[in-house]
């Protein structure tokens, strides 16, 4: 996603939301920090877990999976399948779902 960021256009927000509820804000910061990642991290509060839960299913929360979701600009959620996700595929996703 470093590489792939810049290429998605202006109009594209990324967050990286923490599911890990014995992680903490500096934790992740210094994650982000180390990693390069640019863009913005926040952790989850329980709410927002289940609903994550809820409308994804219980792999969406482990994050070995790399879960993943889009938002259509008329606020609808849009799963990214699971597995290796390149450039060219992220691209072709925000695309689709950015009309």
């Amino acid at each position: 996603m470093k590489d792939t960021l810049p290429s998605l256009g202006p109009d594209v927000l990324m967050v990286s939301i923490d599911v890990d509820t014995t992680e903490n804000a500096d934790q992740l910061r210094r994650y982000a920090q180390q990693h390069g990642f640019e863009w913005r991290f926040a952790i989850a509060p329980r709410d927002m877990l289940v609903e994550l839960q809820r409308a994804f299913g219980t792999q969406f929360l482990t994050p070995p999976a790399e879960p993943m979701f889009i938002v259509d600009p008329r606020g609808e959620p849009h799963l990214v399948p699971f597995g290796h996700r390149d450039g060219n595929t992220i691209r072709a996703l925000v695309a689709r779902y950015r009309v």
